[in-house]
């Protein structure tokens, strides 16, 4: 995976954003009352426990990440929980035999893959038949906000997709990643994000530092960014800032 844009804290705020969507993601594992599921990606393990709690005690969920501070958290917090476990492990290859999982989840994780058909095929090999996989990614083409700095906008969403987010168009990507490894039911939703504030926006998308990296990158000139982002503040301060971004949840069953 390349060098992470996030950490703890900002996993933490944005869990806190967008807590509706993962719980809808939950629902799809409902009806597994046996077995095993996986949270790939599970940063400090919130979505573990959360999973955990609604398929009850027969079914063990397994959080994996590749950062051991991630984890090390996420075992702190759940020490309460029986059915849960945590193994430090890239996204591939993943440490389990052929057919044994019975449902698999990840949010925003395929965006920072270099492999991500790799990983979606190591996905399906370690899925049993007919059961589901639920993946959820940010659109970080839709990124929008509402001023006259147009052009400023596009630099700085290319340099999101195409510098700082490893897999920048990973969203777009998801049904063509899933139909090449034979995935059936293939659903795709689409929930906007909006906010009205552009603290909220920082906390999320850390604007501020990705316009002056992007700046620093020569993908928008400096001064340019100084402008775009007075704008931003300008809209903040007169109550009429926007900004919008689209997130996406892939469904299916192998």
């Amino acid at each position: 995976m390349a060098n992470k844009h996030y950490d703890i804290n900002y996993l933490q705020n944005s869990r806190r954003l967008l807590l509706n969507l993962k719980e809808h993601s939950y629902t799809f594992f409902e009806k597994i009352n046996s077995g095993t599921i996986i949270d790939l990606g599970c940063g400090a393990g919130n979505d573990v426990i959360e999973l955990a709690k609604i398929t009850g005690k027969d079914v063990k969920v397994i959080g994996i990440d590749h950062d051991p501070v991630m984890l090390k958290q996420a075992k702190e917090q759940s020490k309460e929980v029986s059915n849960v476990d945590f193994i430090l492990s890239e996204a591939y290859p993943l440490p389990f035999e052929d057919e044994t999982i019975s449902g698999i989840r990840t949010e925003r994780v395929i965006q920072h893959l270099n492999n991500p058909e790799q990983v979606i095929s190591e996905i399906s090999r370690i899925l049993k038949k007919d059961c589901p996989l639920v993946i959820i990614e940010t659109d970080w083409s839709s990124l929008s906000f509402y001023t006259e700095f147009v052009e400023a906008q596009k630099k700085v969403n290319a340099y999101y997709t195409d510098v700082k987010i490893n897999n920048g168009f990973a969203a777009a990507k998801l049904v063509s990643y899933l139909q090449q490894n034979n995935f059936r039911n293939i659903k795709f939703e689409i929930h906007p994000f909006i906010t009205d504030s552009l603290k909220t926006a920082n906390e999320l998308f850390r604007i501020e530092q990705m316009i002056n990296e992007a700046a620093e990158k020569s993908y928008i000139a400096e001064q340019e960014g100084r402008a775009f982002y007075g704008a931003l503040q300008k809209a903040d301060d007169g109550n009429y800032f926007a900004c919008a971004i689209n997130l996406v949840v892939a469904t299916c069953i192998k």
